[in-house]
């Protein structure tokens, strides 16, 4: 593989005469001054640092290359980038206009950026696979990522996709199999995780979940609804024993009640101050689940047909029913007096 990456100051070597333009095989084209050869490795100072290159992958030196060096450039890309993994484990991201470089970053085994050289231009960049798909396309606004971010695999499929600001995960990132199917849904503010981490099974059902609150994990919401029900759905549930159950959970402006079968995570709803349905996925079996507090006690149960919230039955704590509450269209209709409806504003 090709070797190209930002050298640490050394001793012995001897110093260069002027400066010349170096074409590589693979097209890069740069302008420096070589400061010195040793064991198959080219010291090169240019006017973004000093790199070292192996004399192996040159194509062609000298001054004479300047005149002709628009021949060099690379057709079709303008902005475009490489990472290039070095021998300690670390890591470094070779910038190019054209196919001259212009910046480079080098980051330690564990991500974590060491020194950059030269200057990143604004604008979007794009990596490629050896073969020439698309790796990688990120935008680039003062030397730092800043906005969308995609990772390719090599036939198509998008792996990741990110949102940055300023160089900081800010806003969703997903991530997918090379199939496509969706593994892990996370969310960040300003560097932090802040919203829901999921992870997903092969078929695309939630696996698990947590939720951040500027980076704490919240507790997760307790839950003892146990009432087993039984329901039919063609020759392979017949007889079998299917437990709905529902747990809730407070956030800032809603309430968010998922309902699960056999702890298999199915549907959600968000409920509002008025229980008007503002948010839902998914879809329940027709039946009642009901919502227990933390301490056993009924507070709500919720009435399913066809896959929808039919009706809502709001109870003292462990008490009798204090409301119940039809929908139309996801608004709240409080049932009262001889079938007289009130919807809720």
């Amino acid at each position: 593989m090709k070797r190209l990456f930002l050298a640490a100051l050394l001793t012995g070597l001897s110093a260069a005469a002027s400066a010349e333009v170096i074409i590589l095989k693979d097209g890069t084209r740069l302008e420096g001054e070589f400061t010195g050869e040793m064991d198959g490795a080219a010291i090169l100072r240019t006017k973004y640092g000093s790199l070292t290159i192996n004399t192996g992958d040159i194509l062609s030196r000298g001054p004479e290359v300047a005149a002709s060096s628009a021949a060099a450039q690379a057709p079709g890309e303008t902005l475009t980038f490489k990472t290039v993994q070095m021998e300690d484990s670390a890591s470094q991201k070779i910038y190019s206009a054209g196919a001259v470089v212009i910046a480079t970053e080098t980051f330690s085994s564990s991500g974590i950026l060491l020194g950059t050289a030269g200057v990143i231009e604004d604008g979007v960049y794009r990596e490629y696979y050896p073969l020439g798909a698309l790796k990688t396309e990120k935008k680039m606004s003062g030397g730092k990522v800043d906005g969308g971010l995609k990772v390719f695999f090599e036939n198509g499929i998008v792996q990741t996709e990110a949102q940055y600001a300023a160089g900081v995960l800010d806003g969703p990132v997903i991530i997918r199999s090379e199939t496509g199917t969706l593994q892990f849904e996370q969310n960040f503010k300003n560097g932090v995780p802040n919203g829901w981490f999921r992870q997903y099974d092969a078929k695309g059902n939630v696996k698990s979940e947590t939720q951040y609150v500027n980076g704490v994990a919240e507790e997760n919401p307790k839950w003892t609804d146990l009432e087993p029900v039984k329901k039919k759905e063609g020759a392979q549930a017949q007889g079998q024993e299917l437990m709905l159950t529902a747990k809730s959970q407070r956030l800032a402006r809603v309430e968010r009640v998922s309902f699960y079968v056999n702890n298999k995570y199915i549907a959600r709803v968000n409920l509002d101050k008025n229980f008007n349905i503002v948010g839902r996925d998914g879809k329940a079996p027709d039946g009642s689940v009901k919502v227990y507090s933390a301490d056993g006690k009924l507070e709500k149960e919720f009435i399913f047909e066809q896959g929808e919230v039919k009706r809502l039955l709001v109870y003292e704590p462990g008490g009798p029913l204090m409301t119940e509450y039809a929908f139309r269209e996801g608004k709240a209709e409080r049932q009262s007096g001889a079938g007289a409806i009130e919807r809720i504003k």
